[in-house]
């Protein structure tokens, strides 16, 4: 007589059904888990879609090109007047707080005190003044390759460059804004803004008179 082993207890067609079912399970578990796999970067491109757009076009003002229109050599020179003068203030500001103290401990007379708090507010109100006029000159005019965006630098109060864009046809033609030929100082007006700039044609260069005309209209 044959002696059963205890593997023998199950058929071997059950088994072959037994493991083509263990296969079929893992192949379908295999594609559900690839298909969670796709949907979850849908999801994530939807939500990164507006910010990816805002840097791409951040992306495309940095990198698009301005051709040079006017300049002023000057302007370095305003530069170093305006942080000179800021240099100046912060000095005189410092000194004063030990001159009151050396006045109140008698170490001083009253006549230094005067002096030295004149300095300081006449060296505080030359500062304003100088930088609200430093501020207002314009160093470089662009307009880029479309002829659509002018860019003008122009100084901070600190000193430092700073940018203005705005479309050309913001911008006032100097002969609406008032200005003839012969003046020193010209003025930049946008009709968007009543903030204005000013510009010498005198003492600066107009590098692209073509493109400048464009920006400024003939002038007279």
């Amino acid at each position: 007589t044959r002696c059963w082993k205890k593997e023998d207890a199950h058929p071997p067609c059950f088994f072959g059904m037994w493991e083509r079912l263990q296969s079929q399970n893992q192949r379908v578990n295999g594609v559900n888990n690839y298909l969670g796999r796709q949907r979850e970067p849908s999801v994530c491109l939807c939500h990164s879609a507006p910010a990816a757009v805002v840097r791409q076009k951040a992306l495309d003002e940095k990198t698009e090109e301005f051709k040079l229109v006017y300049r002023f050599p000057g302007i370095k020179y305003c530069r170093v007047l305006s942080r000179l003068k800021l240099l100046q203030t912060a000095t005189t500001m410092v000194m004063l707080p030990p001159i009151c103290y050396l006045y109140l401990q008698d170490q001083v007379s009253q006549n230094i005190l005067l002096y030295t708090t004149g300095i300081a507010f006449f060296a505080g109100a030359m500062l304003y003044g100088m930088s609200y006029f430093l501020r207002r000159i314009i160093g470089l005019i662009y307009l880029n390759e479309t002829g659509h965006t002018v860019k003008v630098a122009h100084l901070t109060f600190w000193g430092r460059r700073n940018d203005i864009y705005c479309p050309v046809e913001t911008v006032m033609p100097l002969d609406e804004a008032g200005d003839s030929k012969g003046e020193l100082l010209l003025q930049f007006k946008r009709y968007n803004s009543t903030d204005i700039l000013y510009f010498t044609i005198k003492f600066g260069q107009i590098v692209d008179r073509q493109k400048f005309t464009q920006i400024f209209g003939e002038f007279e």
